[in-house]
């Protein structure tokens, strides 16, 4: 081997270094073996999982989170009893160790040191809201993959603006339908945001109505589907609309303020997106938009939480945004620095969401998983 084979190696991205695929195998497995040990202590611990409960009550069909609807409604085959809370642990530890190999994969592809990306997600593991959600309320984890995919999608449509990336984004708009009824609302002004992206969109208005017809296809037909199958199965129709009549017909101004602050005490790493828009020399043409749209997207998330009729808790947003910047930080190239002071963000995080939510707004659920508790605590669920 020449001295410029040796120099070539040393310049290769990460994704053709060797030990990458072995070092997210080994994320994928660490996860899911933590996830699943955290969900059965969980279980040991008499905490009941929300999720669950949820099937009990009928609750989960007048929800409309058709993603986790599928997981719920294949755990209600199981006999009653631990045998639904091991398998629904085993499944969210499985699906969480995966989610967590492929953003450390993205994090590595990008120029992300071993130890800061290592940091990085298990910052984010650490997270109670994260955490929680894994062990005992997965409704919502749909919710943070969804939101997550977006953003590479938004970016691909700021880097190119063609066709083909607006038929991409548009083919991931349905899976806001299936993710919860209140992320539907991010479908309509996403779906304009990728018809005005082409230049025939917006400078002749026959292009704009196809744009915007080829943007919004996929997401009628996935309605269509849905209506389909509940007909099909026997089941009332009024059961797939029910959850948007609530959602939409009740309209309040609750606290936004204190939603929004929340936001920012328990995903302080927003900040940096910002910051990534007006740093100098970056080792990339800057992409404003998808930075934007990490922030956006759960800031929008936590305004409605709390102006709908909807029982989400105040975790999600935080979480969301959180998966989101990850995601991000994953296709644009940030600068050591800024990737240092994430990671800083990051765990001041973790930090926050254990001293102001996991001991004080989850103090059954933290005992349970940190502590030996008797069993009898009773039906005990997350404020």
């Amino acid at each position: 081997m020449s001295i410029a084979d040796v120099a070539g190696a040393l310049r290769a991205p990460p994704s053709e270094r060797p030990y990458l695929r072995a070092g997210v195998v080994a994320v994928v497995v660490i996860a899911a073996l933590v996830f699943g040990f955290a969900g059965l202590r969980v279980i040991h611990g008499g905490y009941p999982r929300a999720d669950l409960g949820a099937i009990l009550t009928g609750e989960i069909w007048r929800e409309g989170g058709w993603l986790s609807h599928a997981v719920l409604h294949f755990v209600s085959l199981f006999p009653r009893g631990p045998g639904r809370e091991i398998a629904l642990s085993v499944i969210m530890a499985i699906a969480g160790g995966i989610g967590f190999g492929w953003l450390y994969y993205l994090l590595r592809t990008n120029y992300w040191s071993i130890p800061i990306a290592v940091t990085a997600v298990v910052a984010l593991g650490l997270h109670t809201g994260l955490l929680y959600g894994i062990t005992a309320e997965s409704r919502y984890l749909p919710i943070y993959f969804v939101v997550a995919a977006m953003v590479p999608a938004i970016r691909h449509i700021e880097e190119v603006g063609d066709v083909q990336s607006a038929i991409g984004l548009s083919l991931l708009l349905p899976l806001l339908l299936l993710a919860s009824p209140v992320t539907t609302l991010f479908i309509l002004p996403l779906a304009l945001a990728a018809t005005l992206a082409d230049p025939d969109g917006r400078s002749d208005p026959r292009a704009f109505v196809a744009m915007l017809l080829v943007a919004t296809l996929p997401t009628v037909i996935t309605i269509i589907g849905i209506l389909g199958f509940l007909a099909q199965a026997g089941l009332d129709l009024s059961t797939a609309i029910l959850p948007y009549v609530k959602l939409y017909s009740s309209w309040h101004i609750g606290d936004i303020l204190g939603s929004v602050t929340a936001l920012a005490v328990f995903a302080p790493v927003l900040v940096v997106p910002l910051l990534y828009c007006v740093w100098p020399s970056l080792p990339q043409r800057r992409s404003i938009f998808s930075a934007l749209a990490v922030i956006v997207l759960p800031l929008a998330l936590s305004v409605a939480r709390v102006v709908l009729d909807t029982d989400m808790p105040g975790f999600v947003p935080p979480v969301t945004l959180l998966t989101a910047f990850i995601c991000w930080a994953g296709i644009i190239r940030l600068p050591r620095t800024l990737q240092i002071f994430s990671v800083l963000l990051l765990v001041l995080s973790a930090i926050s969401s254990w001293y102001f939510a996991g001991f004080a707004e989850q103090p059954r659920w933290a005992a349970a998983l940190l502590y030996d508790v008797p069993g009898n605590i009773g039906q005990m669920w997350l404020r």
